[in-house]
């Protein structure tokens, strides 16, 4: 939840976006930094999933002047789920032959219409089990998974039909 930006108007009317909770407070070693205020209506995040889980994420070939080349597990984190959706950025444009600019507002449009998860080719499908040690997935937009994860060739599908 952003204490910085308000609620976006994409987010508007979304079932699962929150205000902030009481007693969220930003700490390090131990240290009050930020007290987050309670009830905020602030942008919601994230917007999309995907997986930067090291334990689960990828495997990445190294070579290294000491070890040689290997495969090396256990690698994730936000450096490879960014570049993952430049790529599904890049594709949408490719099949519009042009910019789609900014997903955001098509994605909550999708939701708040009642076609991301549902009809023969969804291209969202909601994360409904797990959490994030404070949020819990469940149908639809949670902050612990936002909207889910993409279905990138029917998410083209559904926009090209608008």
């Amino acid at each position: 939840m952003s204490i910085i930006f308000p609620r976006p108007f994409y987010q508007m009317g979304i079932s699962g976006v929150q205000r902030s909770q009481p007693g969220q407070n930003w700490m390090i070693n131990g240290q009050l930094v930020y007290a987050l205020p309670s009830h905020y209506a602030g942008r919601n995040v994230p917007d999309v999933s995907a997986n930067a889980d090291p334990e689960t994420g990828y495997v990445v070939y190294y070579t290294s002047s000491t070890t040689g080349f290997a495969p090396e597990p256990f690698w994730g984190g936000t450096s490879f789920v960014a570049p993952q959706l430049n790529g599904v950025a890049s594709l949408l444009n490719q099949v519009f032959r042009g910019r789609i600019g900014m997903l955001n507002a098509p994605l909550y449009a999708l939701a708040m219409r009642g076609q991301a998860y549902h009809g023969s080719h969804p291209p969202l499908r909601a994360i409904r089990n797990g959490d994030n040690w404070f949020y819990h997935g469940r149908n639809g937009y949670s902050p612990a998974a936002g909207l889910g994860t993409l279905d990138v060739a029917n998410l083209a599908r559904v926009l090209g039909d608008e």
